[in-house]
């Protein structure tokens, strides 16, 4: 009887104060939802698109033959196909986002990428995501002598 009294008592308090049941879940299905429409699952695999010159420069610096530099790649990419917990990245961002932003801001985000200039954002992100890691890594390179210097004197004294 009191499991039944219990029942039934939570289950009025639910439906007359549904804010009470739906204030955290309605705003991690929000978050759920912006993720949906940001492509946060193709965000992650534009990143891990991003690594590749990594990679590349890492297959250059062993003297990989083209069969040898695809095998590199393709234990990468089996690393993160098959390693990477993204549902549990989903849920640490998804913490942080609700962390960080109230129920009337997500909702304000899902609105902006569902507007055009939300969308083509959304859509030109991977792009200027790679133009970035390439325009990064062609910087680092030009200024790679810089960083020796800086290096030589600390390897002097500690590699020894």
């Amino acid at each position: 009887m009191k499991k039944l009294c219990c029942f039934v008592i939570l289950n009025w308090s639910l439906i007359t104060y549904p804010s009470f049941a739906t204030e955290v879940p309605q705003q991690k299905s929000s978050i759920q939802e912006l993720f949906l429409i940001m492509g946060m699952e193709q965000q992650m695999k534009s990143g891990y698109e991003a690594m590749l010159p990594l990679v590349d420069q890492q297959a250059a610096q062993l003297n990989l033959n083209p069969s040898a530099k695809e095998e590199l790649k393709n234990i990468y990419r089996s690393w993160f196909n098959n390693d990477i917990d993204r549902k549990e990245i989903n849920r640490k961002i998804s913490k942080a986002y609700e962390d960080t932003f109230s129920e009337k801001e997500i909702n304000e985000l899902i609105a902006f990428y569902q507007s055009p200039v939300g969308r083509k954002f959304l859509e030109e992100t991977p792009r200027l995501m790679k133009i970035g890691v390439r325009i990064g890594m062609e910087e680092a390179r030009a200024k790679e002598y810089l960083l020796n210097q800086r290096l030589q004197p600390f390897l002097d004294v500690y590699s020894k």
